[in-house]
């Protein structure tokens, strides 16, 4: 590769010349998580800073990793470290997914952290980053002004938004431009709520199963309508930045979002009082739970020139005090090793962690559906939201985008 083409050169310039020199090892790591560039800033500095001889390029990509790496791949150039979501996600990658399963930082792992990046032959093929948590987002202060307590079921959701219409303040800002938030939504408030989501899953892939009559699926509209009656006007209009802006503005008092908003909501609005409730779909109050699961899973790439510090690196990011500072307290993981405590930083974090000790969550499914499904199937309900389609149509929708992406 190019790079280091030119490396090994100028090492032969130096030899040449008489000079002594020490050849670098070139490490490139691929990362998804735009809101902890920083933390690996630090975690490559602190790496180099021990390892003189190996230098790390870092590339931090929060929109479009998967068509940065398939290019990359594509061209023989394969990053010693990569980030995926995990779970059938990964797969997209096997070719380039070194079997990690021998290695000290795999007995440290907490059990709930493993499924995310174990194939089904047993074999593990990466280090997880962090657990975060995603449900619906309120701003505090307000449903203090006005007395309200945090809703547990649909009924209770739907009371809430009638008090705050009354008092007028706006319940929801809605962040559905953003199909992959309309995707990671379906996942949240239907299908997750499916019995053994687990099987259907399975079922899904075999060509068993279907989307379209499935109560649990149908039922998710019935909140994505109750969101866009107590919205903002015209939801499709909010992305990311214009919805959290909104939400730190006190525009609006819920949001559905995940904890890694805070930071966004922070730089607006440092003082800002929020917290996290699970998304009351079902009027079963035990039924509504947080969505939690591994939030970023690190790989080495098989093949690439410097595999072995790769692999070096995962360990001490497992073992290293400096390293372990660095991710507790500037990355802010929810900790995937054992021994580790879990630092607040972020409130909404805060109450998925509580969820978490009570084992009061629903792992998020997207990870093992195929790829690009989440954003595809979002469009589909940004159709519904225009006007475009009924809900059957969505669902028969899905499944003839399921078949597409899975079964063909």
């Amino acid at each position: 590769m190019k790079k280091r083409l030119i490396a090994l050169f100028m090492v032969l310039v130096f030899c040449m010349a008489g000079v002594g020199a020490v050849a670098e090892t070139e490490v490139v790591w691929e990362q998804f998580q735009i809101e902890a560039a920083d933390a690996v800033a630090q975690l490559v500095a602190l790496y180099q800073e021990q390892h003189p001889d190996v230098k790390i390029t870092a590339d931090v990509n929060g929109t479009n990793l998967s068509e940065v790496l398939k290019a990359m791949f594509s061209s023989g150039d394969i990053p010693e470290i990569f980030m995926t979501e995990g779970y059938n996600n990964m797969l997209t990658y096997e070719d380039y997914l070194l079997d990690l399963s021998d290695q000290p930082f795999v007995e440290k792992l907490v059990e709930a952290a493993k499924p995310c990046i174990t194939t089904e032959d047993g074999t593990v093929v990466g280090l997880p980053v962090t657990f975060q948590s995603e449900g619906i987002c309120y701003n505090k202060a307000i449903f203090e002004q006005y007395g309200i307590e945090v809703p547990t079921t649909y009924s209770e959701l739907v009371a809430v938004c009638e008090k705050l219409q009354e008092n007028g303040v706006t319940p929801f800002v809605n962040e559905f431009k953003d199909d992959w938030l309309l995707g990671q939504y379906l996942a949240i408030a239907g299908y997750a709520m499916i019995p053994d989501t687990t099987e259907f899953t399975q079922k899904l892939y075999k060509g068993e199963e279907k989307f379209a009559g499935n109560e649990k699926m149908l039922r998710s509209f019935e909140l994505l309508d109750l969101m866009v009656k107590y919205g903002l006007d015209d939801p499709l209009s909010y992305g990311w930045n214009e919805a959290c802006t909104a939400f730190a503005l006190g525009e609006a008092a819920m949001i559905f979002e995940g904890e890694w908003i805070w930071g966004t909501l922070e730089g607006i609005d440092p003082t800002m009082s929020v917290g996290m409730f699970a998304v009351p779909v079902s009027e079963t109050a035990a039924e509504n739970k947080i969505a939690t699961d591994v939030n970023g899973v690190w790989h080495v790439g098989k093949g690439s020139e410097a595999q072995d510090v790769a692999v070096d690196i995962m360990n001490w990011m497992a073992t290293d005090e400096g390293a372990k500072d660095i991710l507790l307290n500037v990355y802010h993981v929810t900790p995937v090793f054992q021994g580790w405590e879990y630092v607040s930083s972020n409130p909404l974090a805060d109450d998925g962690y509580v969820e978490m000790t009570k084992n009061n969550v629903n792992p998020w499914p997207w990870p093992t559906w195929p790829e690009s499904f989440r954003g595809e199937a979002g469009k589909l309900y940004q159709e519904y939201l225009l006007g475009n389609m009924t809900r059957e149509q969505v669902l028969e929708g899905m499944d003839t985008l399921w078949a597409k992406l899975a079964l063909n």
